[in-house]
């Protein structure tokens, strides 16, 4: 799985998609509330020289309406080999405040990838667990659960968000076909209880045209001081970008 990841990086990188995420949110007890639909552009970039992964939401319309200056495909942005990275993290930060619930850029679905890549092997405990068959494919699947402090995802408070979870994998390949990334806060020093446990779900399937494994669909469950969230994106119109400039990641 491992040596499937830090190919599969290098494979995933420069590439963009069409994402259609639908939101809803519901005050605590009731099943039906707000609801949001997000139509974005969503890229995908290994930063060269650079030990982060990271994925990038341009929210170009909200329930279908165009949103107001929409700016450039991200496509275009990650291509201008001037400050290229700053500008894909304000477009990324910017359209984060169009999530329901509380702003956040951790919903998209190279999060889970990110969070397992071998380079954080040692954060993690890692424990085979069953065996599975999904889509037609034998996999086994591996929890995990990370115990070094700080974590890799903090709140915005600068609080622990200790990670866990179950990935289903190939068995013959390596190749990841689901991952599922829970996220806790811990207790506070005055004790403040976590009110739920949020998770980012991602399914991976085989491109043809690509000839590798894309998000097919992506599952979030997130909460409120006053409610529960839930969101559904899916992926197509996969391309890639093309460049000779160098993105260089900020110091």
């Amino acid at each position: 799985m491992g040596a499937y990841l830090i190919e599969y990086e290098g494979q995933l990188s420069s590439l963009v998609a069409d994402e259609r995420f639908e939101q809803t949110i519901a005050p605590r007890g009731r099943l039906s509330g707000e609801r949001l639909l997000l139509e974005s552009e969503v890229a995908f970039l290994r930063l060269p020289g650079d030990a982060e992964w990271l994925g990038f939401r341009d929210v170009k319309k909200l329930n279908s309406k165009p949103i107001r200056d929409p700016g450039p495909p991200i496509s275009e942005l990650l291509v201008s080999p001037a400050d290229a990275f700053a500008k894909a993290v304000r477009v990324a930060r910017a359209s984060a405040r169009h999530n329901l619930g509380l702003p956040r850029t951790i919903n998209t679905p190279t999060t889970p990838l990110h969070i397992i890549h071998p380079r954080y092997r040692r954060a993690h405990h890692f424990e085979l667990v069953g065996e599975a068959n999904l889509r037609g494919q034998r996999a086994v699947i591996i929890s995990f659960r990370e115990g070094a402090r700080p974590t890799l995802v903090r709140e915005p408070t600068g609080g622990n968000l200790v990670s866990s979870g179950r990935i289903w994998v190939d068995v013959q390949t390596g190749t990841v076909l689901r991952v599922q990334w829970n996220y806790q806060a811990e207790r506070s020093s005055v004790g403040a209880q976590p009110i739920g446990r949020p998770f980012v779900r991602v399914e991976f399937g085989r491109h043809e045209g690509l000839q590798m494994m894309v998000p097919l669909e992506m599952r979030e469950v997130f909460f409120t001081r006053t409610g529960h969230g839930d969101g559904r994106a899916t992926y197509r119109n996969f391309r890639r970008f093309g460049t000779s400039a160098r993105i260089v990641p900020q110091n």
